[in-house]
């Protein structure tokens, strides 16, 4: 919150009135362990044995007495540490053989108790205004929840969050560890120890079913894109425990947790009361999330509260063993001092991978560049899973899958609806609320090769579209599906849902038939995880076909003036220009998917302009969700990231030949360049820039019009062919997946999509619902009777 200057006189820092913003650059205190183990021992002289911080480090900077003194280069797995001294430890030659050794700099404790004094005054007010927040949050969620409790992971922020917790929130509100299974040694210790310092106050430790170990063979290991670890290791333990606790089949819960804006650029965009960010289930409560790391150590060292001693080795977060989210520095760290704890989840990396190793350097470079955190799919697995092979003809629709798992479609099966025998051995009825009273029939068969065969016949389109994309769902649950998850029992608000350590029970009598047990991408954790597409990314080998050629705001132009007598244009060239063109007006809405006759979008372009960055927008909701190389952008490129021509050219993969890349990269740029999508100010992307040439990207927030927002809403449902969606699957971006939302196209925070997304129900209740409170989490639109151009007419009114 407060920034801060270096203190001479004490060693420490001093914070300052104004209020300063750290985002990955926070500060932390430097210890004896640390010194010895990196090796910095050699030029300094200091008492091994001194608890008090002798140093201070930000990022890999170290820092004495305000002046800088070393900086480690390349910290990463398995090699040795690269030391750049400097100031007055950069001694410009070592001292030769023979001659008297150098003398290594002194080092002084900081005087702790003089800076804690010399900060007492901003302490005290900053501490006063966060137990006033808490005891606000407490007495806000206290009677719209059914349980509150404090959240601990073992960190620093954990433990001065329980600190302040335990001085406003009454005894009842209990601490809960989630045991991962996967955490540092010094964490277990730190549970252990700091239990009996808070008297009456209980403590439960909740873990999964399956141990970690197990899971990372079953899910594969977790990555950035795939966090299945979280779900099913933290928050789905959380949840259960506290059903049981209480003896509710269903938990509003609010938890109370040490999260901190400084921590990352995403959290730095936080609220302090977050709905439904992890389960819809729970609301997280963030009263610290304005306090920065100087903040909190000064409030550690001030209480002698303990803490983890992962820190006084130098671990500047604390964390799983082996985490999806961590730096190469902290991978260092961790192998350091907790060798043994680290080797069986490398290990479980190395044997789960696709790839294959040819040395055990290779293997150690591939843990220590963090490569195997980039997976976004099953794709990068030795194993994997595969969507049901699908036929459709008409209303008759039929899969064939031969990993499918009977026994747990038909238990699956019962969150849609009620489920019958029906007249023979292999069929079922399936009824479902306001739906044709004589059942679905579903038939399953079992051919000799163990394929099996699932045959539906809807009644017409109507019903095709209602029950086909939830079926699809049922089926990857029925593939995928391990019981020990328990994601899905989290979910469940009426207890419909148990499971064992290998399946899963539904209980038909309970289930209400929400389908909240598909708001995972792909309904299900495991599949997500494991998911590769039958020929991975195809649609990424057909970018060649733009012919070098982005879309043009002059394009548009000429289809304006031309607009059926397109292809007769004697404005653009006819073997490259019309042809790429066309594409790209198909794929953005604008042109007919057979004929050149145009789409209502164009109309706005007619209104308001070519250069109109509304009409754009909406360009951009339609290319998102069917342009292979955009929707390729939008899913796989991070948001305030700058990525290279050559980086683009790598992510596009080993599967597409190099000329068919190239052409796309340079069709992609081409378009930027060529629209408002590329604007200085206020396009999509950032065009880098190298004197007149583009040689890379970056992606980055885009604020839209609301109606804009709304169209983007009707182009994923259509495509999808659904009309109900979680935010939680809207903030879930997979080229693969069906479709993508128009909150990861153009980047907009959940909390500000969830604000544009009330607004427009309360002015279009025609157009959309939506319901973001008491675990509700739904925005929905009205497909049978409204569609995208709909929204244009909406857009052409204003």
């Amino acid at each position: 919150m407060y920034s801060y200057n270096w203190d001479t006189h004490t060693g420490g820092y001093r914070l300052k009135t104004q209020t300063g913003k750290f985002v990955g650059s926070e500060i932390r205190p430097v210890f004896a362990e640390e010194l010895l183990l990196t090796g910095l021992h050699e030029r300094l002289a200091f008492d091994p044995k001194e608890w008090r911080p002798l140093l201070w480090a930000r990022q890999n900077v170290y820092i004495h007495r305000a002046a800088e003194i070393a900086k480690f280069h390349k910290t990463r797995y398995g090699r040795p540490i690269d030391i750049q001294w400097k100031g007055v430890l950069c001694w410009e030659c070592e001292p030769q053989e023979g001659t008297k050794p150098r003398r290594r700099e002194k080092l002084t404790a900081v005087d702790v108790d003089a800076m804690v004094e010399r900060n007492r005054d901003i302490m005290t007010a900053l501490v006063a205004d966060t137990l006033k927040r808490i005891k606000e949050m407490y007495d806000a969620h206290v009677k719209k929840c059914d349980a509150l409790y404090i959240g601990f992971s073992g960190g620093k922020d954990s433990v001065v969050l329980l600190d302040l917790c335990h001085r406003v929130l009454p005894l009842d509100v209990p601490v809960v560890f989630s045991d991962t299974d996967m955490e540092l040694p010094d964490t277990y210790r730190l549970w252990d120890d700091i239990h009996c310092r808070y008297e009456g106050r209980t403590f439960l430790k909740v873990a999964a079913k399956n141990n970690a170990l197990m899971n990372w063979r079953l899910f594969g290991p977790p990555s950035r894109s795939v966090r299945w670890c979280c779900a099913v290791h933290k928050s789905a333990p959380a949840l259960i425990a506290l059903k049981k606790k209480l003896g509710m089949t269903s938990v509003k819960a609010a938890a109370f947790l040490g999260v901190r804006g400084e921590e990352s650029v995403s959290r730095s965009a936080y609220e302090d009361i977050g709905d439904g960010v992890k389960t819809s289930a729970q609301t997280n409560l963030m009263p610290i999330l304005d306090w920065g790391a100087h903040e909190l150590w000064l409030y550690l060292l001030e209480h002698d509260l303990p803490f983890n001693r992962a820190y006084r080795y130098g671990l500047s977060r604390v964390g799983c063993v082996m985490c999806p989210e961590s730096s190469e520095r902290y991978t260092w760290f961790v192998d350091a001092v907790y060798p043994e704890a680290i080797k069986p989840y490398g290990d479980a990396i190395i044997e789960n991978s696709a790839k294959e190793f040819v040395s055990q350097e290779e293997e150690c470079d591939f843990l220590g560049s963090s490569n195997w955190q980039a997976r976004k799919s099953g794709v990068a697995l030795s194993k994997h899973l595969s969507r049901p092979a699908e036929k459709q003809n008409g209303v008759d629709v039929e899969w064939h899958c031969n990993d499918l798992n009977t026994e747990s479609l038909l238990e699956w099966i019962k969150t849609v609806g009620n489920v019958y025998k029906a007249e023979s051995d292999d069929s079922y009825r399936l009824f479902v609320k306001h739906n044709r009273s004589d059942g679905l029939l579903i038939k399953v068969s079992e051919s000799a090769n163990d394929v099996k065969t699932i045959r539906v016949s809807f009644e017409d389109d109507t019903e095709r579209k209602l029950l086909l994309p939830v079926l699809r769902t049922i089926l990857q649950k029925s593939v995928a599906c391990v019981g020990g998850c328990q994601a899905c029992e989290a979910e469940c608000p009426t207890g419909a849902i148990q499971t064992t350590s290998d399946k899963v029970l539904i209980d038909g009598a309970l289930c209400v038939h929400c389908l909240r047990c598909q708001s995972v991408d792909f309904g299900c954790w495991r599949f997500k995880s494991m998911y590769v597409a039958d020929s991975s990314q195809t649609g990424l080998r057909a970018i060649n076909a733009y012919n070098n050629f982005g879309l043009r705001s002059g394009f548009v132009s000429v289809y304006l003036a031309e607009r059926d007598a397109f292809d007769q244009t004697a404005q653009l060239n006819h073997a490259k220009q019309v042809p790429a063109a066309k594409l790209w007006f198909r794929q953005a809405l604008l042109m007919d998917a057979k004929t050149t006759a145009p789409m209502k979008l164009l109309d706005l372009f007619e209104q308001r302009g070519v250069e109109d960055s509304l009409a754009w927008d909406c360009v951009w909701m339609g290319l998102s969700n069917h342009a292979p190389i955009v929707r390729w952008l939008v899913s796989t490129l991070k948001l305030g990231v700058a990525y290279s021509d050559d980086e683009l050219f790598d992510l596009l993969g080993d599967s597409i030949k190099d000329v068919t890349k190239r052409g796309g990269i340079q069709a992609l740029k081409n378009m930027l360049v060529s629209t408002p999508f590329g604007a200085e100010e206020a396009g999509v992307c950032e065009l880098l820039k190298r004197g007149k040439h583009t040689v890379g990207l970056k992606r980055r927030p885009h604020m839209v019009d609301p109606l804009v927002v709304l169209y983007g809403l009707y182009v994923m449902a259509e495509k999808s062919g659904r009309n109900a969606f979680t935010v939680r699957q809207m903030m879930t971006a997979e080229f693969d997946g069906d479709s993508l939302s128009p909150l990861m196209a153009i980047g907009i925070p959940p909390d500000e999509f969830k604000r544009q997304c009330m607004g427009l129900a309360s002015l279009y209740p025609d157009f959309i619902a939506c319901s973001f409170t008491l675990g509700l989490d739904e925005v929905r639109v009205f497909l049978e009777t409204k569609s995208r151009d709909d929204v244009i007419d909406l857009i052409l009114r204003k």
